[in-house]
């Protein structure tokens, strides 16, 4: 039985009708549900592909910035292949080396900054242990605090990784 009041059969108002069938209303209902449960899967579903690509990024963002801290580190090291003296040059004493030595102590302190600026990319992007962190701003002061290096410390760095150093106490500053 299909009711429709004769009042509101001429007026703009919504009218409500009443069907002796009110399972269509469910179905519709039902039909909606599952239309938004689908959606909000594949929304879901969007959302982990994106976090996924984003990891994805970071990741290889990674391993370029490993990649050319290696390339860097070959250059740096190139020298001192097969110059077993070289691995001397740290436990001597500054003043008693020769000008070599003292290249090849600045080049062996060019590597490990060198070291750290990949250590600091890698942990900004979240890729490198808390552990492994402390260990890197420990050798970064460490090594910002040998005063007779400071020739040898990073020139054209990344703003960023330039930043970092400024922000490292400086027991050298005149």
């Amino acid at each position: 039985m299909n009711a429709l009041s004769d009042e509101n059969a001429d007026n703009t108002n919504p009218v409500l009708l009443v069907t002796e069938n009110s399972s269509f209303m469910k179905k519709v209902s039902l039909d909606t549900w599952i239309q938004l449960i689908g959606m909000l899967g594949v929304l879901g579903g969007l959302v982990f592909v994106g976090l996924e690509m984003r990891q994805s990024q970071r990741i290889a963002i990674g391993a370029q910035q490993q990649a050319r801290a290696e390339l860097r580190a070959q250059v740096l090291l190139t020298p001192f292949e097969g110059n077993i003296d070289v691995a001397k040059v740290r436990f001597l004493d500054w003043e008693e080396m020769t000008d070599d030595q003292k290249l090849a102590r600045g080049m062996l302190q060019l590597y490990r900054w060198n070291s750290l600026e990949n250590n600091f990319f890698q942990n900004n992007l979240g890729l490198l242990s808390a552990v492994t962190w402390e260990q890197s701003l420990i050798f970064a002061k460490t090594r910002k605090s040998e005063c007779h290096l400071h020739d040898f410390m990073p020139v054209n760095a990344d703003p960023a990784f330039g930043a970092f150093l400024e922000s490292l106490p400086d027991e050298c500053a005149e």
